[in-house]
């Protein structure tokens, strides 16, 4: 069973009447609400209970993969939080099956990877990883024809 949360965001009456017309801008409401918290104090996510961790680290994934993939997601520090962790569960659960089916893929490529994506790089070598590092190319591919928009 989930812990009991100790840690919520505080959201204004008025600005969930602003964005409540708008599923990015509501989730985004509350997401920089968590930032906030975060930011002020790292210690807080040891009071996150596993959705909050899930919703954080959905973030993570979405704009980490939609700005420059898989690789980018484990070199700047999110491969472990993704992929390490109950998120592919608990996404199931939450009905994003398609996004939990090429999570788990990805962790496979992780796994084989992660020890030479997760090292400090100059520019050019991470870079290069995205030559030497095939794999995760139709998978970024797949989660980006998935998630946009149309």
């Amino acid at each position: 069973m989930d812990k009991k949360t100790k840690a919520l965001p505080e959201v204004s009456v008025v600005d969930i009447e602003k964005s409540k017309d708008d599923a990015w801008d509501f989730l985004y409401l509350f997401l920089d609400k968590y930032f906030e918290m975060i930011d002020k104090n790292q210690e807080v996510l040891n009071d996150f209970n596993t959705s909050q961790h899930v919703l954080l680290a959905y973030c993570y994934l979405d704009a980490q993969v939609c700005n420059g993939g898989f690789i980018q997601l484990i070199y700047n520090g999110y491969g472990a939080y993704v992929f390490n962790t109950p998120f592919a569960d608990e996404i199931k659960l939450w009905g994003a099956t398609k996004t939990a089916e090429i999570v788990e893929r990805a962790k496979i490529i992780y796994d084989e990877n992660r020890t030479e994506i997760e090292k400090e790089t100059s520019m050019n070598e991470f870079m290069e990883l995205y030559e030497k590092i095939t794999k995760f190319e139709p998978l970024d591919n797949e989660y980006l024809k998935y998630t946009i928009k149309k």
